[in-house]
């Protein structure tokens, strides 16, 4: 019987990564790996790296999309003009059959940028006819072409972009196991009761050695109950707990979105807007106390 493919190093180095908030991908191919096991090993944990809520996009915006990649023959500019994530953009041209000039030889933009920079016009007015950004524009009046990872100068230089190596780690991603979160917040330290980054790092570590909830609260000088609470609730896999995954999951748990009192009540609403809020608007209030009581009272009740 063959033995295995990859070590348990290799794979307890993989789930370490993804739970920092690698990718798949670039957590596999960071411990040496296919990445079809690594979504294989994700699938068989119970975890998922699903979007929160898929993008959707209106009919209307597709197919001004499409009318604009055929006219411009360009997608990554018009996905970004219009706010649509690529490799949908991608897709979308390539099930509509079209072929963009960069997928070719000769480019039309580029020859008739060169043509309109012959007849004496700038830069600036030459790209915003062809609607190229300035990038492009200052590659082509050097005579640059652009090539996957790199480019080729006139010359017949070749200049490939250097790999991006964080030692190991995956780049830091907003969507990782346990949804999509803000970096900003997850990171943001509100008040010293909730648990912390390294302290839910301390706690996996105390876990893994064994020790019991009652000894690991006493080690981090915890509540028991606030150890029992924080492994129940935020341990999703059958890999254990892993302290990253919780720390966002945390953050998820902690958003409290609420409707903002002007937009909830129209009288208050129109109360506010119909007076700006200066000494004419203190008289105001005062003229209409009771209207306002009324307001504040409503407010009271509902939300209890």
């Amino acid at each position: 019987m063959a033995g295995k493919k990859y070590t348990d190093q290799q794979k307890e180095e993989f789930f370490r990564l993804l739970d920092r908030g690698g990718t798949v991908r670039a957590a596999a191919r960071a411990v040496g790996v296919h990445e079809n096991a690594g979504y294989n090993w994700l699938r068989k944990t119970g975890l998922t790296m699903a979007r929160a809520a898929p993008r959707t996009y209106p009919a209307e915006l597709k197919a001004e999309f499409l009318r604009l990649v055929r006219e411009r023959e360009i997608i990554s500019t018009v996905a970004h003009e219009l706010g649509i994530h690529r490799p949908t953009a991608y897709a979308w041209a390539r099930k509509a059959g079209i072929s963009t000039s960069e997928a070719r030889k000769v480019n039309p933009r580029r020859e008739e940028f060169l043509r309109l920079r012959a007849a004496g016009l700038t830069r600036v007015e030459a790209r915003a006819r062809v609607g190229a950004d300035a990038r492009s524009a200052t590659d082509w009046d050097k005579g640059i072409t652009i090539i996957n990872r790199g480019r080729v100068y006139p010359d017949g230089r070749v200049v490939r972009y250097p790999v991006k190596n964080n030692d190991g780690v995956p780049e830091r991603r907003t969507r990782a196991i346990g949804g999509s979160v803000d970096l900003n917040v997850v990171e943001k330290i509100i008040h010293p009761r909730y648990l912390s980054l390294l302290e839910r790092e301390q706690l996996q570590d105390l876990r893994r050695a064994g020790l019991s909830i009652r000894a690991i609260a006493s080690e981090m000088r915890r509540a028991p109950s606030t150890i029992s609470r924080e492994l129940k609730r935020n341990t999703v896999s059958v890999r254990g707990y892993m302290p990253h995954t919780a720390h966002r999951l945390s953050v998820k748990h902690r958003a409290r979105p609420r409707q903002a009192k002007l937009v909830a009540n129209a009288l208050l609403t129109s109360l506010v807007s119909r007076y700006p809020w200066t000494a004419e608007a203190s008289s105001a209030v005062n003229r209409h106390r009771s209207a306002v009581v009324e307001i504040i009272r409503s407010l009271i009740d509902s939300s209890r």
